[in-house]
């Protein structure tokens, strides 16, 4: 990923070119081995190429986020220099062990998914014994290797957490600190609905079954909690705030009104005409406390992220309703 990003040529072109490359190679294989007629075009063979080019994509625009983010959050950390370099480098590098294990641990996950699929995939789609030597070959790899989205995503958020907690106090009145990493959050749980999209639109709907369909329903439940959960403390401070500042103006409208009162009883009209006036200035105060936020996300980052939430539901079910339709 290091060796891409210093090329030339933006980044995503690169995975963009290789993406192509992969899948023209797959048609090519398919054509020679007799699976598909020379020239004819399958989503199929695109599926593994996307989960082997997407994630480095999409770990590689994260990671550029999470800095803009952190950078912008910063203002609010009491931290020096060295620290704010540590946390850079935290934020955009995975400790090898971690990924040689998620390596590991989605390979056995493709072994038993083959397993099981066998049948009804290679057998099934009537895939030649060349085909099938690399489509399971370059499923391997994508497994291995696309795989590490999940386990940075992970990382990326139990990090903003952490690092939300680090600040001492949170203002209501200067909150585009406070929005940064929301930015991050929303882009995480996008990726992964980005992604799920794209599977669907090459993954054959024939082919989901029970397993299959609770794995993508867990994405959307996993990027609903990407969104949320890293920031919920944040909403929790806020909230506090909020609530410290309301009970400050209450116990100042109180002490003015028994004062107005007063002056009333004591017939002193030019004292009860200027506490009248801090009375209105108090209640101007507490309104516009009322309408301040107290999510750490700004109106358009939530719409954002809800309508990358629903594109994958409403993909499955026009993919289900057209699959009926045509008697498949």
């Amino acid at each position: 990923m290091d060796f891409v990003q210093r090329l030339p040529i933006p980044y995503w072109l690169t995975y963009l070119v290789l993406f192509i490359l992969q899948g023209f190679f797959n048609h090519v294989v398919a054509w020679i081995d007799g699976w598909l007629p020379t020239g004819q075009f399958n989503a199929l063979t695109l599926l593994f190429p996307l989960w082997l080019w997407g994630p480095l994509a999409i770990i590689t625009h994260l990671d550029l986020v999470a800095m803009d983010s952190l950078s912008s959050f910063s203002p609010l950390l009491q931290v020096d220099e060295e620290r704010l370099n540590k946390l850079k480098v935290e934020f955009t590098t995975i400790p090898s062990r971690s990924v040689i294990l998620s390596g590991i641990f989605w390979l056995i996950i493709y072994l038993l998914t083959t397993f099981v699929t066998y049948q009804a995939f290679y057998v099934g789609y009537g895939l030649g014994r060349l085909v099938t030597v690399v489509i399971f070959v370059e499923g391997l790899i994508s497994y291995t290797t696309g795989s590490i989205i999940y386990y940075h995503s992970l990382r990326q958020l139990r990090l903003v957490n952490r690092t939300v907690k680090m600040v001492d106090h949170f203002n209501l009145f200067q909150l585009d600190p406070v929005y940064a990493f929301s930015r991050l959050t929303a882009q995480i749980g996008v990726a992964w609905m980005f992604m799920l999209s794209l599977t669907l639109l090459v993954f054959p709907i024939q082919l989901t079954n029970l397993p299959v369909l609770m794995v993508w329903v867990l994405q959307v439940i996993l990027a609903i909690a990407a969104f949320v959960l890293p920031l919920w403390f944040v909403h929790r401070r806020l909230v506090s705030e909020k609530r410290r500042r309301m009970a400050e103006i209450n116990l100042r409208v109180e002490s003015t009104s028994d004062r107005f009162h007063h002056a009333l009883d004591k017939s002193e009209m030019v004292e009860a005409v200027q506490l009248n006036n801090v009375m209105n200035g108090l209640n101007i105060e507490r309104n516009v406390v009322i309408s301040l936020p107290t999510w750490p996300w700004r109106p358009g980052t939530l719409t954002g992220f809800l309508t990358a939430i629903v594109l994958p539901i409403i993909l499955f079910i026009i993919q289900r309703i057209v699959v009926k339709w045509l008697g498949g």
